[in-house]
């Protein structure tokens, strides 16, 4: 018998410049070193049981990551927490351990919705520091959320293929604004066409703007599970 928890993790610091590949090793390096009995896979070739949220871009911060991890024993989470964190490197830290009772909605269907938060820093030398620009950012989210095709070409391994971001957007709202950084917030949904880069999508709407903004750094702040209610 197996039972699932399910762990919500930040992961940032050095840890954001490596791919979901090694943290996927990471992860199973980590949960050998705190002893953790994990249930494997059958076949000639068994594997730890473990499933993660859509990856996290290179260079992104994560602040509740999640991952599914099935054990052959029972665990209280906060023991369980506090083995983990004991030997896991810096970057990457427990947040909050869950024991999952129904198993039978894989993570993937759960996760409907990714939240980011979008730091902006204007660049321009001769901007007058006396300037709002929360009024303008939220002309321009409107004035962006109004278009019904927002279309960008993206180069795949198959070609370069067209893609309608429009539908993917469940949100875009200013946060917030001090000096020459605006942070706004961008929820996408995952489940249309899984994990797709939130660069896509700000880089796009900051050609509305058409100011000398750049992207300080985006973080992906949490998931949203998806409710039956």
């Amino acid at each position: 018998m197996s039972y699932l928890y399910r762990i919500n993790y930040r992961k940032d610091g050095p840890l954001i410049f490596i791919s979901q590949l090694d943290l996927n090793s990471l992860v199973r390096r980590i949960l050998l070193r705190a002893k953790i009995p994990v249930e494997l896979t059958q076949g000639y070739n068994p594997r730890m049981k473990i499933s993660f949220a859509p990856a996290l871009p290179l260079g992104m911060e994560g602040w509740q990551e999640i991952l599914d991890v099935y054990l052959i024993e029972q665990f209280k989470p906060q023991i369980l927490k506090e083995k983990i964190n004991a030997v896991a490197p810096v970057g990457f830290k427990v947040l909050a351990i869950n024991k999952v009772l129904n198993q039978e909605e894989p993570l993937n269907k759960l996760l409907q919705f990714a939240s980011y938060l979008i730091y902006l820093i204007n660049t321009d030398e001769n901007i007058d520091k006396g300037k709002r620009w929360e009024d303008k950012i939220k002309i321009c989210i409107r004035n962006f959320l109004e278009q019904k095709n927002i279309i960008i070409k993206k180069e795949t391994k198959k070609g370069i293929k067209e893609i309608n971001l429009r539908p993917l957007i469940q949100k875009l709202a200013f946060v917030s604004e001090e000096e020459n950084r605006i942070v706004i917030q961008l929820i996408i949904d995952i489940q249309q066409v899984g994990s797709i880069n939130p660069c896509l999508i700000v880089n796009r709407f900051l050609l509305e703007v058409g100011e000398k903004i750049r992207i300080e750094k985006i973080v992906r702040e949490k998931f949203i599970i998806y409710s039956k209610k």
